[in-house]
C-alpha cells in the first residue's frame, strides 16, 4: 500500500498475484477497461464515477463497489478538491478457498488442503456501507497505514474476505426473497433492481422519479417497486429519503445553513425537509447543527 501516492492502480503485474489495499488521494486520475481481480472500491472522502456492464456507478463515503475478477472497468476522477479512494484487490483464488474452508469437511481439508475452491460469481453492484466489510477494510487500511505486522495483516485479509462472503450471502438472500420461481430470473431481477438503486444513489440529490429509476432498471415502474421493496427490504422513496438525510446530518455537523441543506440534498420545501428530519433523527435541523 503507498498512502497519499497519486496512482490508484499499481503495475498490472502485482494484481491478481497477490492481496493489496491501494488507498489514494487525488483530483485527476483515469482508469480505462482495466481487467483487475475480485476487487472492493470505495471512496473515503469526495465521491468517484466506476463504470462496468454498460453503466456508470457513483462510489461515496456511504456505499462500495464489489467487482469480479477479470470485470474490466475504467473509473474516473475529475474533482476540485481532493478525492480519497480506498481499493482492496485479492489475490486470485484467495477469497474461494476461505469460502470453501468454511463449507468442507475437516477431512476434506486434511486430505487435500491445496485443492482449488470453485469461482465465485459477485453480482457487481454498489452496496450501502454495512457493519461487516467496511469496517473490516477500514482497520485494514488503519494497520497497514501503521505498518503492522504482515502476519497481523494477513489475517486482516481473512476477516475483510468473510466480510466479502457474508456481503456474498446478503445477497443470496435478497435474490431468494425475490417472487419469481427460477433462480435465473430472480438473479437477473436483481440485477436490474440493483441498477435502479445505483441510479436512485446518484440522482438522489436533485428530482428524481420512480418512473426514471424504473427505466434504469429496465422494468416497468409497478415491478421495479415490487421487486426493490422484495429484494432491499425497503421502498425506492425510503430508500432516497434515507440518503438524503445522512447527507444532510453530514453537512449541518460541517456548520452548513439549513436552508443551504435543504436545497443540496434535494428536499422541495423547508417546511417537509424539517418534518422529515425531526421524525427520522429526533430533532429539528436547527438544533442537530447548534
Amino acid at each position: 500500500m503507498r498512502p497519499g501516492s497519486p496512482d490508484i492502480v499499481p503495475g498490472i503485474g502485482d494484481l491478481g498475484s497477490r492481496n493489496l489495499l491501494l488507498t489514494a488521494r487525488s483530483r485527476h486520475h483515469s482508469v480505462h477497461d482495466f481487467p483487475g481481480p475480485l476487487s472492493i472500491k470505495t471512496v473515503l472522502h469526495g465521491a468517484v464515477r466506476w463504470r462496468t456492464e454498460g453503466r456508470d456507478i457513483y462510489v461515496d463515503d456511504t456505499t462500495f463497489l464489489v467487482l469480479n475478477d477479470r470485470e474490466p472497468y475504467s473509473m474516473n476522477i475529475d474533482a476540485p478538491q481532493p478525492v480519497t479512494t480506498c481499493c482492496v484487490f485479492f489475490e486470485r483464488g484467495f477469497v474461494e478457498n476461505v469460502a470453501s474452508s468454511l463449507v468442507q469437511p475437516d477431512a476434506h481439508l486434511l486430505d487435500d488442503p491445496g485443492r482449488s475452491a470453485p469461482a465465485l460469481a459477485f453480482v457487481s453492484r454498489l452496496h450501502p456501507r454495512d457493519n461487516s466489510v467496511i469496517p473490516a477494510l477500514l482497520e485494514l487500511r488503519r494497520r497497514c497505514i501503521a505498518q503492522a505486522p504482515q502476519q497481523e495483516i494477513e489475517e486482516r485479509y481473512l476477516i475483510l474476505a468473510r466480510s466479502l462472503l457474508l456481503c456474498y450471502e446478503e445477497t443470496r438472500r435478497q435474490m431468494a426473497r425475490i417472487p419469481a420461481a427460477r433462480a435465473s430470473t430472480r438473479t437477473e431481477m436483481l440485477r436490474r433492481a440493483s441498477r435502479g438503486r445505483e441510479f436512485l444513489h446518484a440522482q438522489a440529490n436533485g428530482p428524481v422519479s420512480l418512473q426514471a429509476a424504473a427505466r434504469a432498471a429496465c422494468l416497468s415502474s409497478y415491478h421495479f417497486h415490487r421487486v426493490f421493496t422484495a429484494a432491499f427490504g425497503q421502498s425506492p422513496h425510503s430508500y432516497v429519503t434515507g440518503l438524503r438525510l445522512h447527507r444532510a446530518k453530514q453537512l449541518l455537523s460541517e456548520g452548513l445553513p439549513v436552508t443551504e441543506v435543504c436545497a443540496s440534498v434535494g428536499f422541495e420545501s423547508l417546511g417537509s425537509f424539517s418534518s422529515l428530519f425531526r421524525k427520522h433523527i429526533g430533532v429539528s435541523p436547527s438544533r442537530f447543527s447548534a
